[in-house]
């Protein structure tokens, strides 16, 4: 499997997950940069894969549907999206030639927020950033801190892809958080943009969020990044 990483809108990331001469799109924002990136690949679109159904990450997913490309997003979503093929939940595959991607449901920023487990990687929309988590517009801080846990139950080497470049201003943040946590000063230094993807392992050491001790502390510390600058 190979990942290219697509820069779309101001600062969101799409993904292309390669199988050969195949590809998944994961969260198109838009479909320009997108097709530019299948030509210059030389791959064939096979798949969209949707993480949840804000515009910046579905915007460009009706340009490129077609005859026989499948279009993945919870079933929660399919009254939101246009176009959905495969409606799926918790524990479902959906395929890639010889891959096979894995759905984790992740409810918090919203509702119907999935994410994609595959060879190694999870591709987290905005349910987990580098260094951050998606603001809760949808669910409840209980649900955001079962879905960020759920995730950081995967192996540590896990490479993370994410869906927005924030992991300077996240680390900002955790710096202010946690002030005595060495990584995230470590991190922050080492930094740079492109910053996915981060692993498993950079979020346990370096993640507020993640590391919040309980849903309260997690709730409080959401409530500090909406007002943090």
């Amino acid at each position: 499997m190979r990942v290219v990483t697509i820069k779309c809108l101001r600062d969101n990331y799409a993904y292309l997950v390669i199988d050969d001469t195949l590809a998944a799109v994961v969260d198109p924002g838009e479909a320009g940069p997108v097709r530019e990136a299948l030509d210059r690949e030389n791959l064939r679109l096979a798949a969209i894969w949707l993480t949840h159904h804000h515009a910046d990450h579905v915007g460009g997913a009706a340009e490129l549907a077609g005859d026989g490309i499948e279009v993945v997003a919870h079933a929660s979503d399919v009254s939101r999206i246009e176009g959905v093929t495969r409606p799926v939940e918790e524990g479902d595959v959906v395929r890639l030639g010889r891959l096979e991607a894995r759905i984790i449901h992740n409810p918090g920023h919203t509702l119907g927020a999935i994410s994609y487990v595959v060879d190694g990687c999870v591709f987290t929309g905005d349910t987990m950033f580098g260094a951050g988590c998606g603001r809760i517009f949808e669910g409840t801080p209980a649900m955001m801190h079962a879905s960020l846990q759920k995730l950081a139950a995967l192996p540590p080497p896990t490479r993370v892809y994410f869906g927005h470049e924030y992991t300077a201003n996240n680390l900002r943040y955790a710096a202010e958080a946690e002030p005595g946590n060495a990584a995230i000063a470590a991190r922050a230094k080492a930094m740079q943009v492109p910053s996915t993807p981060s692993t498993i392992a950079d979020e346990l050491a370096t993640n507020p969020f993640v590391r919040a001790k309980d849903v309260d502390e997690l709730a409080a510390r959401r409530t500090a990044k909406d007002m943090f600058r």
